[in-house]
């Protein structure tokens, strides 16, 4: 812990004497940032806002000299530029691209745009992007307006537009709509205070109880049986005229690409965060009654085949199938059981990550591809916050190592050859094993990442600033200028701070770390991996 006490304007500056690996200039040349030409200030967010899509804190902008470095903020400002330009005239996002052009190739009305809607409000909390502010208002009240009296969200009919799906499986309700659309809502609510923002989740959270979900004892499930036979993603679908068969499903292995948990895993998550946000008891008592659903031993541990040998794998939260379906679950119960202080589903949830992470090279920081490695970052996050575990040093190798490098940034535009999509591409997270393409599914899931690991950089509450991740970052509280990995020091330029926590990496050899607080030398003291 260093004290700071009575200092409120110093730099804390850490050395890693054996952590420098080369010098900065030694690093390739980057190319010149992609930035919005318009001027941006407090009064230009204010002018071209609506109350829609206007923070309820407006923030400053100031100059600073930082290093060149991984900036999480500035990746966050190609990701409002990737999710502005791929809107078009109807405010509809495109489903897929790449430098060579856009394309509606499918619907992401359904689930994926309001997605990218949660990671635009995620994304214009960290960089203050002014960017597309218009378009994204026009947007949000669009997808606001599909919200219908009874609380289902649905794709509705429109002309022209055969990537919607044929005139007749339209209007419907995507089951993993519903719950993308309460999320993406969520984070506006909280990010504007617009009461709009309420009124339409607890509406939601009423058709979910009353019109989507069937009830049984104490568990309940969304059907996978509808009307529209075309693919998955329509047959688990809500229509006007309800449900087709309302039978429980068997097993994990049935629905939206063979997932289950992929379609409504992560239902109860939305619901318990907007209990924790406002006080909604039918949205916690339905999150509860999914989780008992969700947590039943037919879906896990793949009965014969996914169990270790003499290991109840149910019980442990072992799995095997859908990456991304499995860890978006995980995430949504750990959700519920920190609103309801479940300690036993937590406990659950710490297994469920701890053999998911073996799927990949996590000692590298590679797990899953665009849409399951970000989700797997936040849940470790979470579970930290939660206190269910300490796995800070997961999530500087996933967003050093493999989250960050899977987005388009200037530096690729050499590589990108011309075309019509060239600039909205930038800020897009391309496919793992070729930079070539995106789609809005796993972009909306990588710019989300980025905002799970900006958010974790610094936590700051009552006077107690504390560092998890030795990453740039510019907050009220203290900023935080790393030199990672060009050079082994870290510069903390303190503003409200009394007293400062700063986790060393495991890689750092303790008897290495020296301190300074402005010139003079300091010897604080450790608090496990905290200096």
């Amino acid at each position: 812990m260093t004290k700071l006490t009575g200092v409120i304007l110093c730099e804390l500056i850490l050395l890693f004497i054996s952590g420098s690996v080369l010098h900065a200039d030694e690093a390739s040349e980057a190319a010149t940032p992609w930035i919005p030409t318009q001027a941006e200030t407090s009064e230009a967010i204010l002018a071209r806002t609506t109350e829609i899509n206007r923070p309820k804190e407006i923030g400053t902008y100031y100059a600073a000299t930082v290093p060149d470095t991984l900036d999480l903020a500035e990746r966050a400002r190609l990701g409002i530029n990737h999710f502005t330009l791929i809107q078009d005239e109807n405010c509809e996002m495109y489903f897929a691209g790449g430098p060579g052009g856009l394309g509606h190739q499918f619907s992401p009305l359904m689930a994926c745009q309001p997605k990218a809607m949660e990671a635009m409000a995620m994304e214009r909390i960290m960089c203050g992007s002014t960017q597309g502010l218009e378009k994204e208002s026009a947007m949000l009240q669009m997808l606001a307006s599909h919200i219908g009296a009874e609380g289902v969200y649905w794709v509705p009919k429109y002309e022209e537009r055969p990537w919607l799906g044929s005139a007749d499986t339209l209007p419907r309700a995507n089951v993993h709509g519903q719950a993308r659309m309460i999320r993406a809502m969520n984070i506006w609510y909280q990010y504007t205070g617009n009461p709009i923002w309420k009124e339409l989740v607890d509406r939601m959270v009423e058709g979910l109880d009353q019109k989507i979900l069937v009830h049984k004892d104490d568990y309940a499930y969304a059907p996978i049986y509808g009307w529209f036979e075309e693919s998955d993603y329509f047959r688990a679908s809500y229509s006007e005229k309800g449900w087709k068969d309302t039978k429980e499903p068997v097993n994990e292995k049935a629905g939206e690409e063979g997932s289950l948990f992929n379609a409504q895993g992560h239902t109860p998550g939305a619901l318990a965060n907007w209990y924790r946000l406002t006080g909604n008891e039918q949205a916690l008592e339905l999150s509860g009654q999914l989780a008992r659903f969700l947590t039943k031993p037919k879906f896990w541990a793949d009965s014969g085949t996914g169990n270790v040998p003499g290991v109840n794998g149910a019980e442990h939260a072992h799995w095997k199938g859908h990456y991304t379906g499995h860890i978006n679950t995980l995430r949504a119960l750990l959700e519920y059981a920190v609103a309801a202080h479940d300690t036993q589903l937590k406990e659950f949830v710490r297994e469920g990550y701890e053999w998911g992470r073996k799927y990949y090279f996590s000692s590298w920081g590679m797990g899953g591809g665009c849409c399951g490695h970000p989700r797997l970052l936040g849940l470790a996050v979470k579970l930290t916050d939660a206190g269910v575990g300490e796995y800070w040093e997961d999530v500087d190798r996933y967003i050093r190592n493999q989250c960050s490098q899977m987005q388009f940034t200037p530096d690729d535009i050499p590589y990108f050859g011309e075309g019509p999509g060239l600039q909205a591409t930038v800020g897009a997270f391309g496919h793992q094993t070729e930079k070539e393409s995106w789609s809005l599914c796993c972009t909306s899931h990588g710019n989300m990442g980025l905002f799970y690991a900006w958010d974790a950089v610094l936590r700051y509450q009552a006077g107690t600033a504390r560092v998890n991740l030795l990453l740039n970052r510019a907050s009220p509280w203290m900023d935080i200028n790393s030199y990672l990995p060009y050079e082994g020091k870290v510069v903390l330029k303190n503003k409200e701070a009394k007293e400062a926590f700063v986790r060393i990496p495991l890689w750092v050899n303790r008897e290495d770390v020296q301190c300074r607080v402005n010139t003079q030398s300091a010897s604080p003291q450790w608090f496990g991996n905290y200096f």
